[in-house]
């Protein structure tokens, strides 16, 4: 019998994995169809693979699934698979179901990890916990895959972290897999504090490179910039002792990343070193990570140098620097950025080069130009505006005093102004004193976020301003009966490739009596020259 064959099993076997487009593959099935090899479940799941993974034409492999009567696991782990990676949830899902439903095939420690990624995106409350339970009936709670995608599906949502904490826990033996999915659950909700906490529980002989970029990361992501830095120097000075892990290019995006927002450039200059170093190759995520550093610590001339010398430049390494010119009211080199890609010609802008043109456009009060990008990104490129968008224009308009045209895009959005909206109108009307229309915007955000102190402690300043001191007070009465919170101001200073962050009335620092002893010498100037010699060397002790 042909099937049989061990020739022809492999010939077979070679041409599928030659196959190099959707036509040719339908040659070979139209040939094992008449070898009378097309019920073969083998070659219709290597087929079914074929479209999946080689052609990614899903369309045809669930055709060539529907037309199997009775397909295998394996068959249902390849399609339901490739609706996973296009995030059709809901076809993986509805999939699924079908086949426990008519009990065609018995689901394994395979099909369950893929599914977990499905679940809980179409039924966020219960989803989990349903597959959970069939893992459990099926006998695969022990599967380490397993437990990593529960851990994974559970810590999505900060609804479930409890539970997947609770899985965790009970767990007896917990791989290093483990550790990361439960710390990167942490890091994904916010839970910052539970996710340094357990990484420190972690026993350190199983730490490994993901581990420590998933708590670098997590810091990272969340605004802890400081504390990104600080588990990035820890896993270097493991390293150095030889039972440490070496960084990989995550490791350096996810640090680069918190150096930029940081603002600290000269420890950004030694990680550029330590990259080459270490030999890492400067693949696109690491050169965009350099970019992106250079030009958010205002340092233009180092983050074009990298950009130029990118031998492969993606639209993210436009969108960066176009970004870093913007952030810093670089409008004329932002513009010529954008244009040099326009005429480069090998990416197409999207919504974020945009967001940073009209950025752009508004820091320097390019009314016409941020119009016409706009337009442009309307009309030429069919990007759908977004909130960032408008808030953009508005921002920009108002900064030029245009506030009735201001008014008119903002009536005209189809979403709900946000708090970015409101401030940007906020900030024109405080540069040209605009009273009647900064009472509006600042009504509305404290409607926004009606807790807010700042906000109602701007308003009671208008008043004062407007001469309504009788509504001035009550505001400020208000304020002090209430339970309003106020964001305190904050600064930092870099002294030794080392962040000292002082907030409003902060008196944590190690240093506090000295720093406040400096200052007492600033006040009084015959002290002065005392104050100079020292400052500077005092945050470096």
């Amino acid at each position: 019998m042909l099937s049989s064959s061990p020739s022809v099993h492999n010939r077979v076997l070679a041409i599928i994995d030659n196959c190099v487009n959707l036509e040719h593959l339908k040659q070979v099935h139209a040939n094992l169809i008449a070898l009378g090899l097309g019920s073969t479940p083998f070659f219709v799941f290597k087929l079914i693979r074929c479209c999946t993974i080689r052609l990614g034409d899903i369309w045809y492999a669930r055709h060539l699934f529907d037309k199997f009567t009775e397909p295998n696991v394996y068959m249902y782990n390849a399609v339901i698979s490739s609706y996973t990676k296009v995030s059709d949830h809901g076809s993986a899902v509805v999939l699924y179901r079908d086949m426990i439903r008519e009990n065609r095939s018995k689901p394994n420690q395979f099909i369950f990890s893929i599914v977990l990624k499905s679940w809980p995106e179409v039924l966020k409350s219960y989803g989990t916990d349903l597959v959970h339970a069939q893992v459990v009936k099926m006998g695969y709670s022990g599967d380490q895959a397993v437990q990593t995608a529960i851990l994974d599906a559970y810590s999505r949502y900060t609804a479930d972290i409890c539970i997947a904490r609770k899985v965790f826990d009970e767990m007896s033996d917990r791989s290093v897999l483990l550790w990361t999915s439960m710390i990167s659950g942490y890091a994904r909700t916010g839970q910052l504090e539970n996710a340094a906490l357990l990484f420190d529980e972690m026993p350190k002989e199983i730490r490994d490179t993901p581990s420590w970029n998933s708590i670098i990361s997590g810091c990272a992501q969340n605004g802890f910039f400081s504390e990104a830095v600080e588990f990035f120097r820890r896993m270097v000075a493991d390293e150095r002792t030889g039972r440490g892990n070496k960084p990989n290019q995550g490791t350096f995006v996810s640090v680069l990343s918190a150096l930029g927002n940081s603002g600290m450039l000269a420890l950004g200059k030694s990680i550029h070193g330590c990259i080459y170093r270490n030999t890492i190759s400067f693949d696109l995520f690491v050169s965009n990570g350099l970019i992106d550093m250079y030009g958010k610590c205002g340092s233009f001339k180092c983050s074009r140098t990298v950009f130029d010398t990118c031998l492969e430049k993606n639209l993210t390494s436009w969108n960066s620097l176009i970004n870093c010119y913007a952030l810093h009211g670089r409008t004329h080199e932002a513009i010529s950025c954008f244009q040099d890609m326009q005429k480069e010609g090998k990416v197409k802008p999207d919504a974020v080069t945009f967001i940073g043109l009209l950025s752009a456009c508004a820091h320097g009060e390019y009314v016409t130009e941020g119009y016409g990008y706009f337009d442009m990104m309307i009309k030429e490129y069919e990007v759908e505006p977004e909130i960032e968008h408008y808030g953009c224009l508005i921002d920009m308009l108002c900064r030029s005093g245009r506030f009735q045209e201001a008014m008119e895009i903002l009536k005209g959005m189809r979403t709900p102004p946000d708090e970015v909206i409101w401030g940007s109108l906020l900030h024109g009307c405080k540069i040209h004193r605009g009273t009647s229309l900064a009472k509006l915007a600042i009504e509305k955000l404290i409607e926004i976020d009606p807790k807010n102190g700042g906000y109602k402690a701007m308003l009671a300043n208008l008043y004062g301003e407007m001469g309504c001191w009788d509504s001035a007070q009550k505001i400020r009465a208000a304020m002090s009966e209430g339970s309003d919170y106020k964001a305190l101001g904050c600064s930092w200073i870099e002294v030794e490739n080392q962040v000292h962050k002082f907030h409003s009335v902060d008196k944590s620092h190690r240093r506090v009596e000295d720093i406040y002893a400096i200052l007492g010498c600033l006040v009084d100037t015959s002290k002065l020259q005392f104050a100079s010699f020292h400052a500077v060397e005092l945050l470096a002790l």
